[in-house]
């Protein structure tokens, strides 16, 4: 987190996903002090400031992440449709990774903003840094290989 002359801080937060037609996106924000249980968001508004709702999500398994919402959204609990809608958005390609799915933007994105030395794509692609004991040591580290869980069977861990 960067703090501001101000005395505002700028959160490590990527918007990977913008879906205008279903109006939702997809985000990750990684916060640098807390470690582990990697995770995204779902919120059900195309601006993640707009939302009256939003979910987090594990990356490494298909379990809801509870925490304090410091911006008043709902915690939101998907429906079936929802589920599938993300699930759908997750395996589709992504706008700015031409051979990439949303899926692994989300990992990628979370890994560039999570971790406090930059990681080159190509690299994190070809697997390199998921056999690099200075990554895989690391618990907010989300491995390339890490297959997308069933997320139609979320629940609240």
């Amino acid at each position: 987190m960067i703090k501001l002359f101000l005395k505002e801080y700028l959160d490590e937060m990527s918007t990977v996903c913008r879906d205008n037609q279903n109006n939702v996106s997809i985000a990750v924000n990684p916060d640098s002090e807390r470690q582990g249980h990697p995770y995204f968001k779902f919120y059900n508004n195309v601006y993640y400031g707009d939302a009256a709702k939003v979910v987090r999500i594990l990356f490494n398994s298909a379990d809801y992440v509870e925490n304090k919402n410091a911006e008043d959204q709902k915690l939101w609990k998907l429906s079936h449709k929802e589920k599938k809608l993300l699930k759908e958005l997750l395996s589709s390609p992504s706008a700015e990774y031409s051979d990439m799915t949303i899926w692994e933007a989300c990992k990628f994105e979370w890994n560039f903003e999570y971790l406090e030395q930059s990681i080159n794509l190509d690299k994190y692609v070809n697997g390199e840094y998921d056999k690099d004991k200075t990554f895989t040591e690391n618990p907010g580290y989300v491995p390339y290989s890490l297959e997308m869980p069933d997320y139609l069977e979320l629940n609240f861990c």
